[in-house]
């Protein structure tokens, strides 16, 4: 078996050698030629010369040395001759040595000069000449007429600012100030006036003097309004009008307007004073009220709380104001007291002024407003003597055994008895 294998095999080896070698001799074994690009020339390299070829390099004859100039002997200097040396005879004394010559001495230091001296010298060298105060010879009699004069110190005189020169006319003369007196500033001429004033514009001056506290913050309130009503006013004129730069202008401005805060200088209770009283029911007044303390107790949350307690005071106060004859007024201002002394506003101030009102307007009003007063003096403002004198009120005139007690208990602790 194995021999049969082998010899198929080398019958296939050499069916395929002699196959390759017939398909080899025709002329389909050929490969296509090679084409070259038109634009890449061929590039042949030159051949190298032989040595026979080769051109031997001509011999340069060398270039000859510049000749160097022959160097000069330095001089040969004569030597001085030498002296015979001198031999003392026998028995003379011998000379002494010569003394060599030493280092050159320096020339001695000068003493440094005193202050007085150099101030001296100085004087001497730009000419300035001290006059010595003269005394009088002890013999003599001189009389202090005889003494010359002192030199006064001449002041330079201040330079006078320049004027300016009004056409068509004159200049008025300057007069001296007189001795001892300071001298005024320059007024401004009337052209300088006028054209400071022509920059400035004129200035309305208001007649406010003797209108008081009140009167002056009703008319900030009046102006404020005035204001208020001009700037909304020409708003609504631009609008119509369809301009739009200046609508943006005007919006901006009614905006920053709205923005700041409108400070109320005096509240109602303390605009109404003390004299006040509640005498009559009032149907438009009473339904005012109800109003503001519905926004009072209104529940809300902190954002939205403080909003609805300014409608409330803005309820309370028009009660005051537009019905001061209302049975409500005395109520109205007892709402105010508790909206200030409140956690959002935290007036205390403007709370013991509207509690002070409803126990003023209503001596028998069933509210406590001696006990709160008495409680912001003594908790919240420090004010112990005014806190002493509402809690005896408080326990002299009311009713209420808690509030008493508990007055009694606040006296002990500020006065120890």
């Amino acid at each position: 078996m194995y021999r049969l294998v082998l010899i198929l095999t080398t019958a296939a080896a050499c069916a395929v050698w002699v196959g390759a070698d017939a398909f080899a001799q025709t002329n389909e074994f050929q490969l296509p030629p090679v084409k070259l690009k038109p634009d890449r020339p061929t590039k042949v390299k030159p051949i190298p010369p032989t040595p026979d070829d080769r051109e031997t390099p001509k011999e340069t004859p060398p270039a000859e040395k510049p000749l160097k100039a022959p160097k000069k002997a330095p001089p040969v200097l004569a030597k001085p001759a030498k002296t015979p040396r001198k031999v003392p005879p026998t028995g003379a004394p011998a000379e002494p040595p010569a003394k060599l010559p030493g280092p050159a001495k320096s020339p001695p230091k000068t003493p440094p000069k005193s202050r007085a001296q150099a101030v001296k010298e100085a004087e001497e060298f730009f000419g300035i000449s001290k006059e010595k105060p003269v005394t009088p010879p002890k013999d003599s009699t001189v009389t202090p007429a005889d003494l010359p004069m002192p030199k006064l110190a001449v002041e330079p005189k201040p330079k006078q600012p320049a004027v300016l020169a009004v056409p068509g006319k004159p200049k008025q003369p300057t007069l001296p100030a007189p001795p001892g007196e300071a001298k005024q500033p320059p007024r401004p001429t009337d052209l300088q006036a006028e054209t400071i004033e022509a920059q400035i514009g004129p200035t309305v001056k208001m007649d406010v003097a003797g209108l008081g506290e009140v009167g002056l913050v009703e008319e900030v309130a009046r102006i404020r309004k005035t204001y208020g009503r001009a700037l909304k006013a020409l708003r609504d004129f631009y609008t119509e009008r369809g301009t739009v730069h200046k609508l943006e202008w005007i919006t901006s401005e009614v905006t920053a307007f709205e923005k700041v805060p409108k400070i109320q200088y005096l509240i109602v209770p303390e605009l109404a004073g003390p004299d006040l009283r509640p005498t009559r029911s009032i149907e438009a007044a009473d339904q005012l009220y109800a109003e503001g303390v519905h926004y009072k107790d209104y529940p809300a949350f902190p954002p939205g709380k403080k909003g609805y307690l300014k409608i409330a005071l803005e309820k309370f106060r028009t009660v005051i104001e537009k019905y001061p004859e209302s049975e409500k007024i005395d109520d109205a201002a007892f709402r105010m007291g508790e909206i200030y002394g409140g956690w959002y506003f935290q007036d205390f101030g403007r709370a013991v002024q509207s509690y002070e009102r409803c126990w003023q307007w209503n001596p028998k009003s069933e509210h406590p407003a001696l006990f709160n007063a008495a409680k912001i003096y003594d908790e919240k403002l420090k004010n112990r003597v005014k806190a002493v004198e509402l809690y005896n009120r408080v326990i002299a005139e009311t009713a209420d055994e808690g509030r008493i007690n508990e007055a009694q208990n606040r006296l002990r602790a500020l006065t120890g008895r």
